[in-house]
């Protein structure tokens, strides 16, 4: 983010040298050209210009700033918003769907993060579901039974403790 800020600065600045630049070359040769009849201080020659373009420098720098930053502001927005909607899909039973949250490298990293917890979460779901469907299908002795309900509890727990 702050090299976005950094091209925009030195990009305005370049534009104000240039600008500047083609406008003091001009009234200064025209100065020089007439320096026997007017002998003006370049401040005063150069002034009410330099002055002009300061205040569209500090203009334009502010208002390119201010876009950039509105840019960078809807992109993080776009993927909290992202990962938001992911986290309602969870609570409504979707863990699949991946995040895939657009925007900022910190926001995708964070995104990787939730899906890996999520799909931890469906595994042991899954788990769960196996046992459970062994312990209602298949004939267990009542010690293999227990065995495996204690596991079955012990993955539950896992899951929501």
């Amino acid at each position: 983010m702050a090299l976005c800020f950094a091209v925009v600065i030195l990009l305005v600045a370049a534009l104000f040298a240039w600008f500047f630049h083609r406008h003091a070359k001009v009234t200064l040769r025209v100065a020089s050209l007439q320096g026997h009849y007017h002998f003006l201080f370049p401040y005063e020659i150069l002034g009410t210009a330099l002055t002009r373009h300061i205040a569209a420098l500090s203009a334009g720098g502010l208002a390119a700033s201010l876009l950039v930053f509105m840019v960078i502001q809807r992109r993080i927005h776009c993927g909290v918003e992202r990962l938001v909607n992911v986290f309602r899909l969870s609570v409504e039973g979707d863990l699949s769907t991946p995040t895939e949250p657009p925007g900022q490298p910190e926001l995708t990293g964070l995104g990787r993060k939730i899906d890996a917890a999520r799909s931890r979460t469906l595994s042991r779901i899954r788990a769960a579901n196996d046992e459970a469907k062994l312990l209602l299908e298949e004939p267990l002795s009542e010690e293999e039974f227990a065995r495996r309900w204690d596991a079955l509890k012990h993955i539950l727990q896992r899951i929501v403790p």
